[in-house]
């Protein structure tokens, strides 16, 4: 009897953590979507500065949004090791 309950209760976990797995991968696919939407923005802001020449306010435009991308990749990466660890727990032994 422990037995089938140690099974259900591995079973239940191993469930658990296949949908925590659909969960941050769908979450991956969002934040690279909104990656592009940052990048999308920058191309906006920063063309006035560019047809001006400007290359300081160019710089200063790619640097924030930069650091925008840079944060959500960072998030990404989080993510990404997140799903592999969870991966190698799924793994039947």
């Amino acid at each position: 009897m422990a037995n089938i309950s140690k099974k259900l209760s591995t079973g239940a976990e191993m469930s658990g953590r296949a949908l925590k797995i659909q969960t941050l991968k769908a979450e991956c696919l969002m934040k690279e979507s909104q990656i592009k939407g940052i990048k999308q923005e920058l191309g906006v802001k920063i063309y006035d500065a560019l047809e001006a020449s400007d290359d300081s306010e160019v710089a200063r435009i790619f640097a924030e949004f930069k650091a925008k991308v840079d944060a959500v990749n960072a998030e990404v990466a989080k993510k990404k090791t997140d799903i592999a660890e969870m991966e190698k727990l799924q793994t039947p032994r």
